[in-house]
């Protein structure tokens, strides 16, 4: 339905333009206008992945882009949304098999 299409929209676009911060379930609900629990079901049927997972995509493919151009890891973390490097390497890891440093090593040998 068209509301629907827009609130889930929304709430997509949010996650975009705010992954750097700490975005919780109750914001992003009041973003789209629905309920955390009616959002997530709707947002997981259209894009593939609940909010938090999408948004962890999101940030993990900002911070590839930012590594590569040669960013240090701790700044990447801090302005992809991440704790810290530490968080960052386990998750960027745990998605590419691969750490950060590695990857830009990789990245800027190539």
């Amino acid at each position: 339905s068209r509301p629907a299409d827009t609130a889930l929209a929304r709430a997509r676009d949010h996650l975009h333009a705010h992954m750097g911060e700490d975005i919780t379930a109750e914001d992003l609900a009041a973003v789209a206008g629905l309920s955390r629990f009616h959002l997530s079901r709707a947002f997981t049927r259209r894009y593939g992945a609940a909010p938090a997972t999408y948004l962890r995509w999101i940030r993990l493919e900002r911070a590839k882009r930012l590594l590569a151009s040669g960013e240090a890891p701790a700044q990447v973390a801090a302005a992809t949304g991440f704790t810290d490097q530490a968080h960052l390497t386990r998750r960027f890891k745990g998605a590419y098999g691969i750490t950060p440093a590695r990857f830009q090593k990789a990245a800027r040998a190539a």
